[in-house]
């Protein structure tokens, strides 16, 4: 017997719920699942967005701190970083630093996200020279700004004027 609860009227269940193909990253073996690390201190946050940007076909990570963040660089290999500026033990700029100390082309490769909107906020995120997403953000917009940092197209979205997102034409703030 399912522990699952059985989903609303006309509604599948998640396991029938259509799934974007994956979205791959051509490399010198191949093709292969873009692999993303998600660090954020929200375990909701953390959650939502693995289901997310899972259902648009990237392979997911996350990380609740620095110092998982770090760990899981050390241990793993990922395509594009997305680091939330405010974490509980440390700045998300500090898990930048010691991901491009590791490999320097995270410089490239990371995404930043934050729902702090002061001009310090700002200054912090610009001295990294990374692009960065404003929370809440768009989540297809968010997936085709983290396929560019990689230089993989994403289908574009018929993107309504007026509908709040905080995110550039091309997916993300410089």
């Amino acid at each position: 017997m399912s522990s699952e609860p059985p989903p609303a009227a006309g509604q599948p269940r998640d396991s029938e719920r259509p799934r974007k193909a994956p979205l791959l990253r051509p490399t010198a073996d191949g093709p292969h699942a873009l692999r993303l690390l998600v660090v954020d201190d929200e375990p909701s946050i953390c959650q939502a967005l693995e289901l997310l940007f899972g259902w648009h076909g990237l392979e997911v990570v996350t990380a609740l701190s620095a110092a998982d963040a770090t760990r899981a660089i050390a241990d793993s290999t990922f395509d594009v970083l997305l680091i939330d500026l405010r974490l509980h033990d440390a700045r998300g700029d500090a898990v930048f630093r010691a991901a491009i100390e590791r490999d320097p082309t995270f410089r490239e490769r990371t995404l930043f996200m934050t729902g702090d909107i002061t001009v310090e906020a700002e200054r912090i995120i610009s001295a990294t020279n990374c692009p960065f997403l404003r929370k809440p953000f768009d989540i297809t917009l968010a997936v085709q700004a983290i396929a560019a940092l990689v230089g993989v197209s994403y289908p574009q979205i018929e993107h309504r004027s007026g509908s709040g997102s905080s995110l550039g034409d091309d997916g993300f703030v410089r």
